[in-house]
């Protein structure tokens, strides 16, 4: 029974450490059908310091500091 314990926990550990490593801040899918802009939104604490976009057969552009914790949005054209 002990040995069994420590299989599991050793096993939960390293699932633990192996789900840990994986990248915080996902790209979510764009959604489905048409064009869309997408626009970065970057942040400091909650304050919004910068922007990047693309999309929507238009030029890209961006303002502000484009290096802080960031927020991905999909608006449709």
């Amino acid at each position: 029974m002990r040995i069994t314990r420590g299989i599991i926990t050793a096993a939960l550990v390293v699932g633990t450490i192996a789900l840990g490593s994986t990248p915080a801040h996902a790209i979510p899918p764009p959604p489905p059908g048409g064009d869309n802009l997408v626009v970065t939104s970057y942040y400091s604490g909650t304050q919004l310091v910068g922007q990047r976009w693309s999309g929507c057969n238009q030029p890209s552009g961006q303002w502000g500091v484009v290096t802080t914790s960031t927020k991905v949005s999909f608006v449709a054209c």
